[in-house]
């Protein structure tokens, strides 16, 4: 068992390695291997779930580390509490990983074949985590790859889920190949074989889509600008009453530098206007009214307050401004657990999530299609919204020529959660084949075009305006715009399968012993 564990940790290991700030992704195609044989050495299987447990544990340790950081400097949690919070988290996302082991040493015993088995699992269980307790599909294993550009092209159809199979097939391909030739076992050369058909298709794939996007692309005659602020507000001053004033003079600034090299549209980040629109500091008067001195349509980030009776309600919103009017509103739909609101504070009332203002963020209802005048219709996602592919689709879907991301990434401080969560997005760009504009408070603000090509960036921890270009009236959508995650679906349907197949045997034989 010890030699099993050791195994399953290395895995780990090398798959951390895969994501930032290392970035060292062709270790993802192997990084399944230890794992894999060591639940092959095994023959019980709760120790084979074990295994998976472990790889699962040791992965989310050091991909996640930047959590405790976070949770100690603007939490003001101890640090103790705050290694306990991290501690349980991460084992409760370990036990898909310990899932994935058990069902497929179950499989594999019933006859099944690891080589299709593995894959299927856990693409299933991936699509699983973007949901569950609210979801977190941070670093899915595709995401490993967002600078492979012409491998991701197939996320168009199957979503970045798509290539976590791609991936997990490669790994079994990878053992299959070592066992033809390490143990004579010549019976395995078709599952390399296979796995060498599959990534050539998604190869070939990709360049053709990368070749016909380069062609229309020499076609757009019209452009409009998208002017990206990035204010570099430390997290620890942006809401100091007593840096209220400089906040909105840096960001008036930074909106005048991106109209004199011709910005069509100015995009705040997440929250950057320091005060609550709606609430009795009118202070926030301030920056809309920089819409009406520079004559140009802002998009900002800030709370928002409502009232509903007695009761204030509060959202985190994006606000399109003209003339220094408030035209369009989008309040955040997915909310931050712990972070944006306290999950049942109603049972336990410890106080607001650590980025709420008085009281918890109220969720909003529905997603909104801007409109400003000569500039392509957007949605907008805030914050970590990006990393859940429905709801770009869904806006894609319902019309959105482009996506707007707003965030405040100061949370984050120096650490690698910036770099991830930019790879993250962009895929939104390539599975929804439209352009992705993202403004971040320190950084990395950064515009994809629609095949997941970073097109432009400013650094982390950098002020500055980034003027971007894009066609005027885009196109977008994609079979995965239409359909959604129709490929994850199959794999949860095929798992689901199997596993009902099985059960018909095995209930009935352990009933006959007991």
């Amino acid at each position: 068992m010890i030699g099993s564990l050791f195994l399953s940790i290395f895995g780990a290991v090398l798959l951390s390695l895969a994501f930032p700030p290392w970035g060292l992704d062709f270790l993802a195609w192997s990084a399944f291997i230890p794992l894999l044989v060591a639940m092959e050495r095994e023959k019980v299987i709760s120790k084979a779930a074990i295994c998976g447990f472990s790889f699962g544990f040791v992965f989310f340790v050091i991909d996640l580390r930047w959590i405790i950081e976070t949770m100690v400097t603007y939490g003001k949690f101890t640090t103790a509490i705050a290694t306990l919070v991290f501690i349980s988290m991460v084992a409760t996302l370990s036990v898909l990983p310990g899932i994935f082991s058990l069902l497929s040493f179950f499989l594999v015993k019933q006859g099944f074949d690891i080589f299709w088995v593995a894959p299927i699992i856990w693409t299933a269980l991936e699509y699983f985590r973007t949901y569950i307790f609210t979801g977190f599909p941070w670093d899915c294993v595709g995401y490993s790859q967002a600078h492979r550009l012409t491998l991701i092209q197939m996320c168009d159809i199957t979503g970045v889920y798509g290539l976590s199979f791609l991936i997990l097939l490669g790994n079994v391909s990878a053992l299959s190949l070592l066992k033809v030739f390490m143990f004579k076992r010549p019976r395995y050369f078709i599952h390399a074989f296979t796995g060498l058909v599959c990534a050539a298709i998604a190869l070939t794939y990709g360049g053709m889509t990368l070749g016909n996007y380069s062609k229309a692309a020499d076609k757009i005659e019209e452009t409009v600008a998208a002017g990206i602020l990035q204010g570099d507000i430390p997290q620890d001053v942006k809401w100091d009453p007593s840096s209220k004033s400089q906040t909105l003079t840096t960001y008036e600034s930074l909106a005048q530098d991106a109209l004199k090299r011709g910005a069509n549209l100015v995009i705040w980040p997440e929250t950057s206007v320091p005060v609550v629109i709606g609430g009795s500091d009118i202070t926030w008067k301030y920056a809309t009214n920089i819409s009406r001195t520079l004559d140009i349509p802002m998009l900002i980030g800030a709370p928002f307050e409502t009232h509903v009776g007695t009761k204030v309600i509060f959202f985190n919103s994006a606000f399109l401004v003209k003339d220094g009017k408030l035209t369009q509103r989008y309040d955040k739909i997915h909310l931050v657990p712990f972070g944006e609101y306290m999950p049942l504070s109603w049972i336990i009332p410890i106080g607001p999530g650590l980025a709420a203002r008085e009281e918890d963020y109220s969720p909003g209802s529905h997603l909104t299609l801007m409109k400003p005048k000569g500039f392509p219709p957007f949605s907008v996602l805030i914050c970590y919204e990006a990393i859940f592919p429905e709801l770009a689709q869904s806006a894609v879907k319902s019309g959105a020529k482009a996506l707007v991301n707003i965030t405040n990434d100061g949370w984050f401080g120096n650490s690698a959660a910036p770099y991830q969560h930019l790879a993250m997005a962009g895929f939104r760009a390539v599975e929804n084949r439209v352009w992705l504009i993202r403004a971040a408070n320190t950084g990395i603000s950064a515009v994809f075009d629609p095949t997941g090509r970073l097109v432009a960036s400013l650094p982390l921890m950098e002020q500055g305006a980034l003027v971007c270009r894009l066609p005027k009236m885009p196109e977008a959508g994609s079979f995965y715009t239409r359909n959604g995650d129709i490929f994850a679906w199959i794999t949860i349907a095929l798992l689901v399968t199997m596993v009902l197949l099985n059960l018909r045997y095995v209930v009935p034989r352990f009933k006959r012993r007991t």
